[in-house]
């Protein structure tokens, strides 16, 4: 079944790149890296998925998602040798501009797959099945990459992990094609992205999904920094990340049934703030075990968040147009993974690692008062045309 290898090439997509990710800002401090080209270099992930984002979802919604699954494989291949054959800070730079796009290209097709195979009865479940398996790479990659740094170094770790994403390049050979092109019909005018943008509840929800991930982004490369800082080693930060992706799989376990009981957005918005009081927490801790409860109940808050935003941006796309719905909010990701690493990166030099954390925590506090106002936009729509279902 087509959903089930879509779930199958999940997990591989994700070990590579989150193990790659902390481990690259480890290495650029290695190579003696400036705080700046740190920030730099983790903006690098953000810029080539910000570009192409949109393309490609209009790709996806014609020609299905084998054919950007393979490239975005053969991608994360080629940027993950890139810093073993080339050790050096402006490698990082293009490994990361290649490892941004070729994920955005992979997991875009695993999203619309996912989405556009079940009933909107049965999308949560789908969804959050999908970060499941998503959610087994988080936790699998920062603690293989941790492990294989401390016991044989970067540079052969990242060869290591190049040959992670040959699995889903292979599984992305049995994913059937559609049977015709699915495509807008020529008598049919495509929704402009002006008029996207007024549909109720979409423009929040795309907002909302750039905090949390931009709060995610910055806990997998700030973190390991400051925990660095404070005398944890690499299998010990790998632990930590680890412990935050292991949450992420417990809690999505229950995601279908809190959604039924609570609605998804007030799902959404009460577990956003969840995260951003155990984000806040950090600051003040020096312990690995309180770092470790501090980094898994950041993984249970943000855990089923972003699942929900895929689902609500999903829900409310036009006919035939999903993939670039989908496509614009992984464009509006990946714009507040290039500019907040960036502000964050000179901040750092000014007030230290600490304090950012605490700063993204208040930030992640607005967005979900933000996610909560979602439900009154939806709460409109469904009086006035009782269109859409979203509690």
């Amino acid at each position: 079944m087509k959903r089930n290898l879509l779930y199958m090439v999940t997990p591989f997509i994700f070990i590579s790149v989150f193990a790659a990710r902390p481990m690259t800002s480890l290495f650029a401090n290695e190579l003696e890296a400036t705080m700046f080209e740190i920030g730099m270099i983790t903006a690098c992930y953000s810029i080539a998925p910000l570009i192409i984002a949109i393309f490609a979802g209009r790709y996806i919604d014609r020609y299905g998602e084998r054919i950007p699954i393979f490239i975005g494989s053969l991608g994360l291949f080629i940027s993950l040798c890139l810093p073993y054959f080339f050790p050096s800070v402006q490698i990082l730079f293009i490994s990361q501009l290649i490892l941004g796009g070729s994920q955005l290209l992979a997991i875009l097709a695993i999203q619309n797959g996912v989405a556009k195979s079940t009933t909107n009865k049965n999308r949560d479940r789908s969804v959050g099945t999908f970060s499941l398996f998503s959610s087994v790479g988080m936790l699998l990659g920062p603690i293989l990459g941790g492990y294989s740094t401390e016991h044989y170094g970067f540079q052969l770790t990242f060869m290591i992990l190049a040959f992670v994403p040959f699995v889903p390049m292979v599984l992305s050979l049995f994913i059937s094609k559609p049977s015709r092109a699915v495509s807008v019909s020529k008598k049919e005018k495509s929704t402009s992205m002006k008029e996207l943008f007024r549909i109720p509840g979409l423009s929040r929800a795309v907002l909302v999904s750039m905090i949390i991930l931009s709060a995610l982004d910055i806990f997998y490369v700030y973190f390991p920094l400051y925990a660095q800082s404070i005398g944890l080693n690499f299998s010990q930060i790998g632990l930590l990340l680890g412990a935050q992706a292991a949450s992420n799989v417990l809690v999505r376990i229950f995601m279908p049934r809190l959604v039924t009981m609570f609605g998804r957005v007030t799902v959404l918005w009460v577990f956003m703030m969840i995260g951003a009081v155990s984000y806040g927490m950090i600051p003040f801790f020096h312990e690995f075990p309180l770092l470790f409860a501090a980094s898994f109940l950041l993984g249970a808050g943000l855990g089923v968040t972003q699942p929900l935003t895929i689902v609500l941006s999903y829900n409310v796309s036009p006919p035939g147009q999903t993939g670039e719905v989908l496509g614009i909010r992984l464009a509006a990701n990946r714009l507040g993974q290039t500019i907040i690493p960036f502000v964050f990166a000179n901040l750092s030099t000014l007030i230290g690692l600490g304090p950012i954390l605490f700063i993204k925590a208040i930030v992640l506090a607005a967005g979900a008062l933000t996610a909560r106002g979602i439900i009154d936009k939806l709460k409109q729509e469904e009086m006035s045309e009782g269109k859409v279902k979203v509690r």
